[in-house]
């Protein structure tokens, strides 16, 4: 990790270079299995490090996102109700991952979305309202508490075993992010996705959209793609949060030849 370290000093001091070191630091979590290989073989990945959308990637909804940008045109895309949460709880889609979470559930109509990897439950609030919006579907969010899954470093400071650092403050709750209007088609379950997962998806007839947003290790992000792969229905898809962590998505989507697509660090793999 020393020569990270070297160039992210060297790039400090040049000027209007801070694209440069937003790709470096991205590439450069403590992990093993580094993501550095597969993104030199896969040069169109560093699109997904960049602030700027492109229609390489989710064709239809990045283009529908970057039509949404303006503010005001949020007013078209949710109900006033839902804004009015989203400004009264001050969280922000700054990459647009939640609007894109949207996109693709409002497409798909899904019956049954399974995610791991709640937190506060920004990512959760918006599926949970493209489902409200479309009239149908359930959502299985599992996630581990920091307090349960992470090595205390404060009084309010933890750090789990893939780097994530989380602050859990006085306020803080798994989920406090969703509005209760929107509770009816979720269910919660707070435990270790490596116990619960496998349980969830054998309850479900099949599975139509799976998200991992979970610890970010090659050998968790392996095993909840391998678990959640098999109950995957054709044409459902499976989305994976900050896939260039390490190789795990790259050499997954080989390994069931299902061609990913990158936004941001987000991925999809649509089971055909």
């Amino acid at each position: 990790m020393r020569i990270y370290s070297r160039l992210l000093n060297y790039i400090d001091r040049l000027q209007g270079k801070m694209e440069i070191r937003r790709i470096i630091e991205r590439l450069s979590y403590k992990h093993s299995r580094s993501a550095m290989r597969y993104v030199l073989r896969e040069p169109s990945l560093f699109h997904a490090m960049s602030p700027i959308p492109t229609g390489a990637y989710f064709a239809g909804a990045v283009e529908a996102f970057q039509k949404l940008r303006i503010t005001s045109c949020l007013h078209y895309l949710f109900s006033d109700r839902f804004l009015a949460h989203l400004e009264q709880n001050g969280f922000e889609d700054q990459e647009g991952i939640g609007i894109l979470l949207f996109l693709l559930v409002r497409q798909l109509k899904p019956e049954c979305v399974v995610e791991t990897g709640v937190a506060r439950g920004a990512s959760s609030a918006y599926i949970l309202n493209a489902l409200h919006e479309n009239g149908k579907g359930h959502l299985y969010s599992i996630d581990l508490p920091p307090y349960a899954a992470g090595v205390k470093l404060g009084s309010d400071h933890y750090s789990l075993n893939d780097g994530q650092l989380h602050t859990v403050s006085k306020e803080y709750s798994i989920g406090q992010l969703v509005p209760e209007y929107l509770k009816d088609r979720w269910s919660l379950i707070l435990g270790d996705s490596r116990k619960e997962l496998p349980i969830v998806l054998a309850a479900q007839p099949s599975v139509d959209m799976f998200l991992h947003d979970s610890l970010h290790t090659y050998e968790h992000m392996r095993f909840e793609y391998e678990a959640a792969w098999p109950h995957i229905r054709p044409g459902g898809i499976l989305v994976s949060h900050d896939t260039l962590w390490n190789s795990a998505f790259y050499e997954f989507s080989r390994q069931v030849k299902a061609k990913p697509q990158i936004y941001y660090t987000l991925g999809l793999l649509r089971k055909q």
